[in-house]
């Protein structure tokens, strides 16, 4: 009883246990919702400091254009508002180059420094032209198309920095960019695996401690059993002895008739004392098997959670996940598995591409075709989802990962991540692959319209021995009106149906 009573307590502990990391894992999300935000202020940023160095460059490219002009224009026609209009856009474009140099954008491009030093000393030069063009083009017709030669030659070597500028400076917001973008991608890709870690940790605690209870419930069971069976053949009375005579017999009769009440006396206490008891264990036994089915709730719940964070990343409806489990569990009963191994299917099949949440979300919801580097990338899900769930000697969790690993493989042999075939492909694998590309053809996603129905069949038909097993794909097409029937009825669903209500309808599995 006293160890029962550990056990008790030990389930109270666990309970706040779970409470605490639930209080963790909502910390941990607001924790990448505060620096996210943070992060994403810092892209406005750089996105406002790179918008306002790029209009001093432009300023200072269309200033430059009118100095020109201005040069050429007075060297012709000797107009008497040149100098002052050119010292004036001489002194703005000086002026937008210190404005770019002292620019936190730059602070750290030692390129773009060097640079608008290089531009600073050309316009040097170039002031010095303009201020002689006038007189020379006076003096000499041959010296001043010299001087309007060199003028240009030297405002062609501006405008090249410029642009080299512009280069440097679209550099330098491309890469600030890229380094906060893969700042939030990191933390995010932490914060998903330090939830999944506490997910499965309170997954395997809350499973030891349910076997450890059961089995000492179980004995504690046999022990009373034991105890109230011993109890029920004691007598409910005690025959008292009867005495006239005051000899010392009589004597002797009185006092072990006296010691026979108080024995009748204790064993009537006992007795209430057993029945007390019974009821207490009965309580006890009614709240360990509540505790219990609650921890089963539990485990079922974190299993689905699983599923439900692959489904969120990918943008993917809570119906592809109902679908592929009723496939894989129909399919599986027309292979002739029994109903405990089909279910077992049926459970573990929603976390087939559970590896997606290592998936960075621009290649995963990249509405378009991949790219060869982007499908590599994608293809590594299958591997991602093995290595998470290899780990767990629970029957569910090693199911699961088996679809993880195998349900991209091909019967004929090309699939990944290992390229086997035939039946080195695990009949969970098998199975699955049938339901995840039936449904997937048949379902309008981001970057592609719903087959129809006989397009699907078709192209079952053609890929029979080549990507699937061709007994599944027999049984699969024997019975597709049972198929179409049961996407029917998940699709008239409400869509806003959780998975977690649709779990609810999931048998149980030992």
């Amino acid at each position: 009883m006293k160890n029962l009573l550990n056990k008790l307590k030990l389930i109270h502990k666990i309970n706040l246990v779970f409470y605490l990391s639930i209080l963790l894992v909502a910390s941990l999300i607001m924790t990448f919702a505060i620096t996210s935000s943070y992060t994403l202020k810092n892209l406005d940023k750089n996105h406002n400091e790179y918008k306002q160095v790029n209009h001093y460059a432009g300023m200072i490219n269309k200033n430059l254009k009118s100095l020109d002009y201005l040069t050429i224009e007075n060297s012709l026609s000797h107009k008497k508002d040149y100098n002052d209009k050119s010292e004036k856009i001489y002194t703005i474009i000086v002026e937008n180059l210190n404005l770019l140099k002292s620019h936190q954008f730059l602070k750290d491009s030692k390129d773009s420094f060097e640079t608008i030093n290089r531009i600073k000393k050309r316009l040097i030069g170039y002031k010095d032209i303009t201020d002689s063009l006038e007189s020379e083009v006076k003096d000499s017709f041959e010296d001043g198309m010299y001087a309007v030669s060199a003028l240009t030659t030297t405002s062609n070597i501006i405008f090249n920095e410029l642009s080299t500028l512009n280069s440097q400076i679209e550099c330098i917001s491309q890469k600030r960019t890229e380094e906060l973008t893969k700042v939030i991608e990191e933390r995010r890709t932490l914060v998903i695996s330090l939830v999944i870690c506490i997910f499965i940790f309170m997954y395997y605690i809350n499973s030891k401690v349910a076997k450890s209870i059961l089995a000492q419930l179980h004995l504690l069971e046999n022990g009373m059993n034991s105890f109230f069976e011993f109890l029920s053949r004691k007598r409910d009375g005690v025959m008292h002895m009867s005495y006239e005579a005051d000899d010392e017999i009589s004597q002797i009769s009185k006092l072990i008739d006296s010691h026979m009440y108080i024995a009748e006396e204790l064993l009537s206490q006992e007795r209430e004392k057993s029945a007390i008891i019974e009821k207490k264990v009965q309580e006890a036994t009614h709240e360990i098997r509540e505790l219990n089915d609650e921890l089963e709730d539990t485990q079922r719940e974190i299993i689905f959670t699983l599923g439900a964070i692959a489904e969120e990343r990918s943008k993917e409806t809570g119906n592809h996940v109902k679908r592929v489990a009723e496939y894989s569990y129909m399919l599986a009963r027309f292979y002739g598995m029994s109903v405990e191994e089909s279910l077992l299917l049926k459970n573990a099949s929603p976390m087939h591409d559970i590896g997606k949440i290592g998936i960075p979300d621009r290649i995963l919801n990249k509405p378009g075709r991949f790219t060869d580097k982007e499908f590599e990338v994608m293809k590594a899900h299958a591997e991602i989802g093995h290595e998470m769930l290899k780990h767990s000697n629970r029957s569910i969790f090693k199911v699961a990962s088996i679809v993880a690993y195998e349900h991209h493989e091909k019967y004929a042999g090309g699939g990944y991540p290992r390229g086997i075939k035939g039946e080195e492909i695990h009949i969970y694998g098998r199975i699955t692959a049938i339901a995840d590309v039936f449904d997937a053809l048949g379902s309008d996603r981001v970057y592609k319209k719903a087959w129809s129905i006989e397009k699907i069949v078709n192209l079952f038909k053609e890929e029979r021995g080549r990507h699937f097993d061709p007994v599944l794909i027999d049984l699969f097409l024997d019975n597709l009106d049972k198929f179409l029937e049961t996407k029917e009825r998940i699709d008239s669903i409400d869509d806003s149906t959780s998975l977690s209500k649709y779990i609810e309808d999931f048998e149980k599995v030992e």
